[in-house]
């Protein structure tokens, strides 16, 4: 049998979905104003800075992001759609939360460009842009199968461990941490602001980055970042077995660069 014998009434579930699209048509709302920088004001009344306000806000694309997508899917199996009109109700709410949860999506990212432009970015705030963007890509592939693409198979699911795995792939082969080296070095080069201190404690794969970009910097920043990225060893030898690329990389930029 297809779906639970239990079911619940399409009258209550399109009532669930149409509360929930309230509620989230004024989170958003409410959320965009702020990131526009018209609600400046009240975050300063109520003690709330940017960079307080533009952190808080992946934890709470998490929860909004969370909450709907269990919703959503879990209300699709268990509600009673049997008249094409409660169907079609049914669509037109799920995809506007879906919209309305993207649109939260973007405003996130938002946030966080807040707080990259006055602290610079680290390994964190990498992460929480690229999660971001996999949940934007999550609920457009929900988007898809609500609206009835491919609608006798089951592919939501499969589909989305396939984008999960394939952006760890890319991660494994994109470097992450060069690219932090490489974003903080283009911040410093436009405002000259750099934290060193971090920069010294990523790993050996920013070596080479650091290394061949820090021309672009402040000269007192570059005292720093060369004392942080030459302390490492310039020699590296060890067994195949134990054999690390980005180390043997980061000592040959460092015998060519230090």
């Amino acid at each position: 049998m297809d779906g639970p014998r239990w079911r619940l009434g399409a009258v209550e579930g399109l009532v669930v979905l149409a509360v929930l699209d309230a509620i989230f048509a004024a989170f958003a709302i409410a959320q965009a104003i702020a990131a526009a920088g018209a609600a400046g004001e009240t975050l300063r009344a109520a003690g709330t800075t940017y960079s307080d306000y533009a952190r808080s806000g992946f934890f709470q694309l998490l929860w909004v992001a969370g909450i709907t997508l269990v919703l959503l899917v879990l209300f699709s199996r268990i509600t009673a759609l049997s008249e094409p009109a409660s169907k079609r109700a049914f669509i037109v709410l799920a995809e506007t939360a879906i919209a309305l949860t993207l649109l939260i999506v973007i405003v996130a990212s938002l946030r966080l460009s807040l707080y990259e432009s006055a602290y610079g970015f680290t390994m964190l705030r990498l992460y929480s842009h690229i999660f971001a963007g996999w949940i934007a890509v999550v609920f457009l592939l929900l988007a898809a199968d609500l609206g009835g693409l491919y609608r006798r198979r089951r592919w939501f699911v499969g589909a989305t461990s396939l984008t999960a795995l394939a952006l760890l792939m890319v991660l494994n082969f994109a470097n992450p941490e060069a690219v932090v080296a490489q974003f903080n070095v283009d911040r410093a080069a436009s405002t000259g602001k750099l934290d060193p201190q971090y920069l010294a404690e990523l790993s050996a794969d920013a070596v080479p980055t650091l290394i061949a970009s820090r021309s672009r910097i402040d000269a007192h920043f570059q005292q720093d970042v060369t004392a942080a990225v030459c302390a490492g060893p310039r020699q590296y030898q060890t067994p195949i077995a134990a054999f690390n690329w980005a180390e043997a990389e980061a000592a040959q930029a460092r015998r060519q660069g230090c």
